[in-house]
């Protein structure tokens, strides 16, 4: 078996290729660049899907994983070939999930096997409950328990429209829904709202990320890192609730280090 990552942009794609030196990088053009990573590498065109098998077969590629953010493309940029015209096409009128079904269906017909990342990376999940339980007290956590069931309730609601991955909500009052522009903007727009509007109330929004149910868990997992949960914390979120079996958290040491220190409200359901 051999692994090719397909890059987006962040540090996630980083650390995976960090810990699998033996691992491919295929460098999707203006997200990220071979220049960042140890491995064998290589750039390639977002729009131009007969170009990826081309490369894959050439470095013998056989099993595939997707990390990072990977922005749709216009429809000005089609690349002059009918096949990828027309795969690319098929995206812009499909919602995340359906899209990535597609390009998981096209990468199968090729010959190849998308594996989901969490199968490498050896720590990724936190375990249920809160972490750490003993820093919070029973009225912080009962408010967090009563947003995760209406949060996660309203986003399981969601998935039968292919539509965002996380919200913020405070006291059963929905304050942003992640769109097209994603987590951390979402978490901005949210943290304006409270500091402006909000802010006399007795604890702080809570950011909930957790997969949709019909998640494709090998082409898209959600994923938190530590300065997403920085951001939070500095808008005054008063914690972010998670899947424990579904939403990876990357450099997890360094994020469990942080919330030590901080005494920032982590609850995985």
């Amino acid at each position: 078996m051999k692994i090719a990552i397909i890059a987006g942009s962040g540090d996630f794609p980083i650390q995976i290729a960090k810990e699998n030196p033996d691992a491919f990088v295929l460098c999707i053009e203006d997200h990220s660049s071979t220049s960042t990573f140890k491995n064998d590498s290589e750039v390639i065109s977002l729009n131009d899907p007969l170009s990826w098998i081309s490369v894959l077969k050439k470095n013998k590629i056989t099993h595939l994983v997707m990390a990072g953010k990977i922005n749709r493309i216009s429809n000005e940029k089609f690349h002059d070939n009918e096949l990828s015209h027309d795969l690319i096409k098929k995206t812009f009128s499909l919602g995340d999930n359906s899209a990535l079904n597609l390009i998981q269906d096209f990468f199968n017909e090729n010959g190849f096997e998308i594996i989901p990342v969490s199968s490498l990376l050896k720590n990724c999940f936190f375990t249920k409950g809160f972490y750490k339980e003993e820093f919070f007290s029973k009225n912080l956590k009962d408010y967090v328990i009563q947003n995760a069931r209406f949060g996660s309730n309203f986003l399981n609601k969601m998935s039968e429209f292919d539509a965002g991955q996380s919200l913020v909500v405070s006291n059963s009052i929905v304050y942003a829904i992640e769109a097209l522009e994603g987590t951390d903007e979402m978490i901005i727009r949210a943290g304006e709202l409270y500091n402006n509007y909000f802010q006399n109330s007795d604890f702080g929004p809570v950011l909930i990320k957790i997969p949709k149910l019909n998640q494709n868990f090998n082409m898209d997992l959600p994923v938190i890192g530590l300065e997403t949960i920085k951001k939070c914390n500095e808008l005054g979120f008063s914690s972010i609730v998670l899947s424990s079996k579904g939403t990876l958290i990357t450099e997890i040491d360094i994020v469990k280090n942080y919330l030590k220190k901080n005494k920032f409200c982590i609850f995985a359901i």
